[in-house]
């Protein structure tokens, strides 16, 4: 054979050697996964009303759903109403008491003093009548008793007047004041659970499911609606050891799957620092190792909601140069 000919038989040989080479040792087998909210009700609560339906796209503010409010709106009303008689009786406190109240005082203090003022000047006439002897002295000192008794009320009454116009003692109002502010924070937990018998989407997403229907009563805290907004989707895929050295928080991938024209963008944002068992989604021909490490990769914004969650998928490494 000569030199010509040796020389084409290697390069054959060297092409059908390169065919034979592992050409999937920068692809990667995985499934489309997703983070979802999952939207609930704080109480047990019939579902009056549900307003959107699976598959559907909300806007962030929009009303998903309606529990039934009789027991909230029950509850706002009484707090209300509690709150408004806590603080009138802290007003009443710290304003003494009533002008109609102090009006009565006032006329007891004037009938008061003119009654001591009238004994004073019998007492007074008839005191030369009582140094003559004209007057007994039992007489005399009964009319001192009159007068005595008359400006001692005087007196009582001037102090009811002062003790009355006078707010409550400090440590009264201290404890009302308390007793509004506690209130007051009953009146805005009342609103606040009125508030929550609307349950809103939190973000632009897909209603993923409607996992109770209305008239249902869902325990406290079990989920109503899922939602799956865009940015929570994600690839999940398996890399063995081998590929751990191409592959970084950061690196630029693309993301194959069946009925996907074109390979969707996607940056690599998590990898498992421990190996694990291959789960059996990623078994193939191709890949039969036993320990990988799993990776996570979000897909572009723009085309995230063209991959279904639990599609399987192939994720490629992309090459920086």
């Amino acid at each position: 054979m000569n030199l010509i000919g040796k020389v084409v038989l290697i390069a054959v040989f060297s092409l059908l050697c390169s065919g034979c080479r592992d050409s999937s040792s920068d692809t990667f087998s995985g499934y489309a996964n997703g983070e979802f909210i999952y939207l609930s009700y704080h109480a047990s609560e019939k579902i009056e009303q549900v307003l959107v339906n699976k598959g559907a796209w909300v806007e962030k503010g929009q009303t998903l759903a309606a529990m039934e409010s009789f027991n909230a709106d029950n509850a706002l009303r009484i707090a209300e109403k509690n709150y408004m008689a806590e603080r009138a009786l802290l007003q009443d406190l710290r304003s003494g008491d009533r002008d109609k109240e102090l009006d009565v005082v006032r006329a007891q203090l004037t009938r008061a003093r003119a009654a001591a003022k009238l004994a004073k000047r019998q007492l007074e006439r008839n005191q030369p009548l009582y140094a003559k002897h004209v007057i007994s002295a039992t007489e005399w000192e009964s009319m001192e008793a009159d007068y005595a008794q008359k400006s001692a009320q005087v007196n009582e009454l001037s102090h009811q007047l002062t003790a009355k116009a006078l707010p409550a003692r400090q440590e009264r109002i201290n404890n009302q004041s308390a007793r509004v502010a506690s209130a007051r924070l009953q009146l805005d937990k009342a609103r606040w659970d009125m508030q929550q018998s609307r349950i809103v989407a939190p973000q632009s997403a897909l209603v993923y499911d409607v996992i109770y229907r209305p008239g249902e009563r869902p325990a406290a805290g079990k989920p109503i609606i899922s939602l799956l907004p865009p940015e929570n989707i994600k690839v999940r895929f398996f890399v063995p050891e081998t590929g751990l050295a191409a592959l970084s928080v950061g690196s630029r991938i693309d993301i194959l799957c069946d009925g996907c024209p074109q390979p969707i963008a996607g940056t690599v944002h998590y990898i498992s620092p421990q190996a694990e068992y291959s789960p059996p989604v990623i078994y193939s021909t191709e890949r039969r190792e036993k320990l990988v490490f799993m990776a996570e990769a979000r897909p572009e914004l723009a085309q995230a909601q063209r991959m279904k969650i639990g599609q399987p998928v192939q994720v490629r490494l992309v090459s920086d140069e």
